[in-house]
C-alpha cells in the first residue's frame, strides 16, 4: 500500500522525526564509542580474532532474536517508555563492562543490552518511515542515516581521545546513554502501534518472499557494518598501524556515510532504486580488495577507500529503508521494519562467524577477503532474484 502525502502530514509529525532522530543520533555516538571500546579491550584481555567475534556475535544474536517480538511489544506498550527503558539498560552496561572482567558475562550484557537497543532502532525507524511524507521520505533517511553516522563518528573520536584504559571511556559512554533520554520527552505524535493480528513473531519471515531484495540488502549491510566497526580497527593494529590510526577508521568511516548518504538519497528519487542498490553492492566488493592492497602503501590511501566503502555500504540500508515505507501501510510497518531489522540481524550474525576465524586463519587480511566475500554473495543473490515473480 503505498502511502500519500496527507496520510503522512499528521500535527506535529516534524517535531516527533527529529525527536526520533536526535535519539538515534546520541545512541550512534555511544555505539562508535562503545563497540571500538569493547573489541580493543578484547584484543588485550585475549588477543583472540575468534573471541572477539563471539562478542560481536552476542550482540548479532540479540537482534535477532529481538526482532520477532518487537511488534508484539509495541502494539501493547507506548513507545516512549520502551526507548526510555532501552537507553537506561544500556547506560547501565557501560557501568557493568569496567566493574566486571570477564569475557563471559559481557557477551550475556552484550546481549541484554543489544535486545532492548534492537526494539529503539525498530520503533525508531518505523517511527520516522510512519510521519514521513512520502515525497521527502529519502531525504529524511538520508539525515536519520547522517545523524546516526555523526554520532557514531564522534563516539570514535571521543575513544581515540579518552583511550580504552580506566573509567573514562565506559562512564563517558554511561552518560551519552542518559542524555539520550531527553529528545524523547518533547510533545509530538506517538508510533502508530501494529495491529494485533499482525504482531506473530512467525510473520516476519513473509516478508522475505514478499520483498527479497530489500531484505538481503539489510542482510548484507549487517554483514558489512558489523565487520568494518568490529573487526578493521583490530585488522589496521594487526597490519602495522597504530591504535589512534586504527581507532580512527570508525570516524573516517562515520563520515563516509554522513558525506555519501545525502547523494545516495539524492538519486534514490531520481533512478531506479534497484539499479543503485546493485551500485553500492559492487562497492562493497571492490572496496575491501583495494584495502587489502593498500594498508602497507599510506594511511591516507586507505581512509580514502573505507570512506567510500562504509558510506556505500550504509546505502544499501537507507535504499531498503525507503523501499520499505514507500511499499507498506503505517500499521505494516512496524513488522516490515523488524523483519527488516531481522535480516540485518542475520547478517550481524554471519560476519563474525565468517570474518574471526578467517583473521585468525590468515592473519590478518582475511578481515578484507570476508568482507568482499558478502558482498559477492549478495550480488550473486540480488541477480537471482531479478526479475523474479516477488510481491516487489
Amino acid at each position: 500500500m503505498a502511502h500519500t502525502d496527507q496520510d503522512m502530514e499528521a500535527p506535529g509529525w516534524r517535531l516527533s522525526i527529529a525527536a526520533a532522530i536526535s535519539c538515534v543520533s546520541i545512541v550512534g555516538m555511544a555505539f562508535g564509542l562503545g563497540l571500538p571500546l569493547l573489541a580493543m579491550n578484547l584484543e588485550r584481555m585475549t588477543g583472540s580474532g575468534l573471541v572477539i567475534g563471539i562478542n560481536a556475535l552476542s550482540g548479532a544474536v540479540s537482534i535477532v532474536v529481538a526482532a520477532p517480538f518487537a511488534p508484539l511489544i509495541l502494539s501493547r506498550y507506548p513507545a516512549r517508555p520502551i526507548l526510555i527503558f532501552s537507553l537506561l539498560l544500556t547506560s547501565f552496561s557501560y557501568i557493568f563492562y569496567r566493574l566486571v572482567d570477564s569475557v563471559t558475562l559481557w557477551m550475556v550484557m552484550r546481549f541484554i543490552s543489544g535486545f532492548t537497543i534492537s526494539i529503539l532502532f525498530i520503533a525508531s525507524e518505523t517511527w520516522i518511515n510512519q510521519l514521513a511524507p512520502n515525497h521527502l521520505r529519502a531525504r529524511l533517511l538520508s539525515i536519520y542515516s547522517i545523524a546516526l553516522a555523526a554520532g557514531f563518528g564522534l563516539g570514535g573520536l571521543l575513544v581515540a581521545y579518552l583511550g580504552i584504559s580506566g573509567w573514562a571511556p565506559f562512564v563517558a559512554g554511561a552518560i551519552i546513554c542518559l542524555l539520550g533520554i531527553l529528545p524523547l520527552l518533547a510533545p509530538g505524535p506517538q508510533l502508530i502501534a501494529p495491529d494485533r493480528d499482525e504482531v506473530s513473531p512467525s510473520i516476519l519471515f513473509s516478508y522475505f518472499s514478499k520483498a527479497p531484495r530489500i531484505m538481503l540488502a539489510a542482510l548484507a549491510f549487517g554483514a558489512i557494518e558489523t565487520a568494518a566497526t568490529h573487526f578493521s580497527p583490530v585488522w589496521a593494529l594487526r597490519a602495522g598501524l597504530g591504535e589512534t590510526e586504527a581507532l580512527r577508521l570508525i570516524s573516517v568511516g562515520a563520515i563516509g556515510v554522513i558525506a555519501l548518504q545525502f547523494p545516495i538519497g539524492w538519486l534514490g528519487d531520481k533512478m531506479d532504486r534497484y539499479r543503485l542498490l546493485v551500485i553500492c553492492g559492487v562497492a562493497t566488493l571492490i572496496a575491501p580488495i583495494l584495502m587489502w592492497l593498500t594498508i602497507g602503501l599510506s594511511t591516507t590511501v586507505l581512509y580514502i577507500i573505507f570512506f567510500i566503502y562504509v558510506g556505500m555500504g550504509e546505502g544499501l540500508y537507507i535504499l531498503a529503508l525507503v523501499l520499505v515505507g514507500q511499499k507498506f501501510g503505517k500499521k505494516e510497518l512496524t513488522a516490515a521494519s523488524a523483519a527488516l531489522v531481522l535480516m540485518y540481524g542475520i547478517g550481524s550474525m554471519l560476519s563474525p562467524l565468517v570474518i574471526g576465524p578467517l583473521m585468525d586463519v590468515f592473519n590478518p587480511h582475511g578481515a578484507m577477503f570476508g568482507l568482499a566475500l558478502f558482498a559477492v554473495i549478495y550480488l550473486g543473490a540480488a541477480f537471482w532474484f531479478r526479475g523474479r515473480p516477488t510481491t516487489v
